[in-house]
């Protein structure tokens, strides 16, 4: 059972997403309930890290796929 500042913090994330009509459009920091935290996660995933080597390989061309498995693990 929730705290009433839990279910608070739900009714709030509620009408947020009600008022964008998808829980994507919402910014995750804006969100202050850690179960609709979750939600956002699990539907809408989380996004790529920016790093050195993640920009190389997308100027080279690759896709999200092979750019998230490691190099040993590709088969050729």
């Amino acid at each position: 059972m929730n705290t009433f500042h839990e279910h608070l913090a739900i009714i709030y994330d509620e009408h947020l997403i009600a008022e964008k009509d998808d829980i994507c459009d919402v910014d995750v920091t804006k969100l202050r309930s850690p179960l609709m935290k979750k939600m956002h996660k699990e539907k809408c995933g989380g996004k790529e890290k920016d790093s050195a080597m993640r920009r190389a390989a997308k100027k080279a061309g690759m896709s999200r796929k092979d750019r998230d498995t490691l190099y040993n693990e590709r088969e050729k």
